[in-house]
């Protein structure tokens, strides 16, 4: 995010505050919004704030039924204890091995879990030698988005048990992971899981107050705005009925386009238009004013919208679905969702002179060992400089450690940071660089921002060049 925001309640007379880093947006690209005529949003994880702790231990002990009654695993299972930090976004499920992983950018393996135990070194090496993996064969699944994590959380505690109980489960992890993801996929199929949710939408969904005034304020800038989602009507008219409140089925009012059951990412080819929602078949979803559609491709939306290619920002949660085929197949820009991120930057904040000292400390630490390195290959060069060079490296990598011990205890205990694996970013972190032109925790942060804004990329600094440029 670069430069301050104005929040809009505040009045023409108010002066620049800063935001919250948590609430802020985060620019890849240089994106103007004036240029922007029309803006769409996924609903799951974008609009719809889900409540993921419970959504998603009641995916857990949904699927658990599942595998019971249609699979016949053994009502044991049932007993298997719910963690709900054993998976996040970006992790890699080895069918194979029975492992999820962590890669980073460059698909190399650097940590993987079998169960509740994470190989070592020596171990994780020996099972991945070449250090990277090729994602597009069948033995790998990566999870995209929160909807896979039930799974994922649910795959480590079935593979714990094989391993502790040999026996216990008569299948091959590949078979395992298998059901599972079959398990879910009918949850969601059926109506079943949408059934529960729909029936105690307080307990699965979190209200935003400031969603409604961040689409109005679009509106009144002269923006259309378009739903586009994977959800089915029912569901989706469900959903928005409850988040937007007032008279049922006014929150179509919001839009001057609903297309739902889109089917992305196939959306994004030729497929023909979209057929009507029947007027007045679903009271929620009244579609009184005949823009509400089921289906349909990309093409069709834009001769719908009167817009397209870059003259529209899409925002999403699914780095493929989402994000990269709306940007790769129609030219749309993009604003990725990631929830994650308000609650990594809430917890680097208090964290922020030790994220310093470990920059300074890396700088500090390779000018050493440069130095160490030329002396080794100088004709004559002081021992005792040497030996005090060795001394050096070895505390700063002392202190390296302590600092960055610290810093790994404010993420996730077992993954650590989404966005980060070590020095390099990971390969979800890479993704939302690359395929995301600004990103940011939820749509209502762009309240605090202009609707005209001009999102400018900050300067990327090559490694060549921080030698020349001044501290920042």
């Amino acid at each position: 995010m670069n430069g301050k925001a104005r929040h809009p309640a505040s009045g023409p007379a108010s002066v620049m505050t800063d935001l919250p880093p948590r609430r802020r947006v985060f620019t890849n690209r240089n994106l103007r919004m004036g240029s922007i005529e029309a803006v769409g949003f996924d609903m799951d994880h974008t609009l719809a704030v889900y409540n993921t702790d419970n959504f998603n231990q009641l995916s857990f002990v949904m699927a658990i039924d599942a595998l019971i009654r249609d699979k016949g695993y053994p009502v044991d299972i049932r007993s298997m204890a719910w963690e709900p930090e054993a998976a996040i976004r970006g992790l890699v499920v080895d069918k194979k091995l029975g492992n999820l992983l962590k890669i980073d950018a460059y698909n190399h393996v650097t940590r993987a879990r079998h169960g509740r135990k994470f190989l070592d070194r020596e171990v994780r090496r020996s099972r991945y030698p070449m250090g990277g993996i090729r994602l597009g064969t069948t033995r790998y699944r990566v999870f995209d988005t929160l909807f896979d994590l039930p799974e994922g959380c649910l795959y480590a505690g079935m593979v714990d048990l094989m391993a502790k109980s040999p026996g216990a489960l008569d299948v091959d992890f590949h078979t395992l992971y298998d059901d599972i993801r079959a398990a879910v996929d009918t949850l969601h199929a059926d109506g079943s899981l949408k059934a529960r949710i729909t029936a105690d939408l307080d307990s699965y969904f979190l209200k935003d107050t400031d969603l409604v005034p961040t689409l109005d304020k679009y509106r009144k800038a002269g923006k259309k705005l378009f739903l586009l989602t994977n959800s089915e009507v029912a569901y989706t008219a469900a959903v928005m009925d409850h988040l937007v409140g007032g008279p049922s089925g006014s929150w179509e009012d919001l839009f001057d386009l609903v297309v739902c059951f889109s089917r992305k990412p196939g959306f994004f080819v030729a497929r023909g238009d979209g057929e009507p929602v029947v007027a007045g078949s679903c009271p929620q979803m009244p579609n009184r004013k005949g823009h509400c559609y089921v289906g349909g491709d990309s093409f069709f939306l834009e001769k719908k919208i009167g817009s397209s290619g870059d003259q529209i920002l899409y925002f999403g949660d699914h780095t493929y679905g989402d994000i990269l085929r709306s940007k790769k197949s129609v030219g749309w820009r993009t604003a990725m969702i990631v929830p994650e991120v308000e609650q990594e930057v809430a917890a680097m904040r208090p964290l922020r002179d030790d994220w310093q000292a470990l920059a300074a400390l890396e700088d500090r630490l390779e000018d050493l060992i440069m130095e160490r390195d030329h002396l080794s290959v100088v004709a004559g060069g002081s021992a005792d400089r040497m030996g005090e060079l060795d001394k050096l490296v070895s505390d700063a990598l002392g202190r390296r450690a302590r600092l960055q011990r610290n810093l790994r205890s404010a993420f996730n205990p077992h993954w650590e940071s989404l966005f980060r694996e070590g020095r390099a970013a990971s390969r979800l972190g890479r993704q939302i660089m690359e395929f995301a032109c600004i990103y940011t925790s939820r749509v209502s942060n762009f309240l605090s921002y202009p609707a005209d804004k001009f999102f400018a990329r900050p300067v990327e600094v090559l490694p060549h060049e921080r030698w020349a440029l001044p501290d920042t």
